[in-house]
């Protein structure tokens, strides 16, 4: 049964999606003064998954966010200053100015490990993460996203059949905004619903509106209590978002869905 939320976990998620909102809004204009180094790749319309995804893990627990989830990288406790530091590849970003995206992690204090270009890499690694924690008796769940299009690539399927026969505390958001870059969804996969994907795998999976913060959050909570009581969890969202990435200082158009 779901528990109502108190007051001050209403306001935590209120908060975090304000701070994710603003942070990529000074991100955009970063980029149109140049001071971006590479593309951004904006989640606008998406800040309810990362953050209520990402709030339903404990301190101990570890994610490894794509590059549209900085709102999972906040709550975790990431600096809105190291974000900046970071795609401006500054010398004291996290990664002293070696990479001016979010490929950057926390591995001794925040648990985050640093997100892969190669879509759905994240998964094998995130469930070696949990197995390691089993191993160890730490009692930990990892966590990771994909997004519709890298659902569809072979490491996707590896990794997810992996964690299953493994029984890892692992659980999967997958964000479906109907596109992959220019790719419909519809022409990519021919299931209504993405979550299904998961029964292949033994895995049990949800189907959440992302764009409601508090049922991504009730919802994620409840995988990462079965994940970490041994049951297969996996999630997957459905949202509306902006163009795909902002790249070589021209902005892909909005879509609205």
């Amino acid at each position: 049964m779901k528990k109502e939320l108190t007051r001050q976990q209403y306001l935590d998620l209120y908060y975090y999606m304000r701070l994710n909102r603003a942070v990529e809004d000074m991100m955009v204009k970063l980029f149109r003064q140049n001071k971006i180094v590479g593309g951004l790749y904006s989640s606008l319309g998406q800040e309810a998954i990362s953050v209520g995804t990402a709030y339903a893990l404990e301190k101990k627990d570890w994610l490894a966010p794509m590059i549209r989830n900085i709102g999972a990288l906040l709550v975790k406790g990431v600096r809105p200053r190291d974000v900046f530091m970071q795609h401006m590849a500054k010398y004291d970003s996290p990664t002293k100015g070696k990479d001016g995206t979010s490929h950057f992690g926390d591995l001794d204090n925040l648990h985050i490990v640093s997100p892969i270009s190669m879509l759905g890499d994240l998964i094998p690694v995130m469930t070696g993460v949990a197995m390691a924690g089993r191993y160890l008796g730490q009692k930990i769940v990892a966590m990771t996203w994909i997004g519709d299009g890298g659902s569809s690539t072979g490491v996707f399927h590896e990794g997810l059949n992996f964690a299953a026969v493994q029984k890892a505390p692992f659980v999967l958001i997958l964000e479906n905004n109907l596109w992959a870059y220019s790719t419909p969804v519809r022409k990519q996969v021919p299931l209504e619903n993405l979550a299904d994907r998961a029964k292949a795998y033994g895995i049990d999976s949800y189907i959440v509106d992302g764009n409601d913060v508090v049922a991504v959050y009730t919802t994620a909570k409840e995988a990462v209590a079965r994940a970490a009581h041994g049951s297969r969890a996996a999630r997957s969202g459905r949202v509306r978002a902006e163009g795909d990435a902002r790249v070589l200082g021209s902005a892909r158009p909005h879509r609205t869905l």
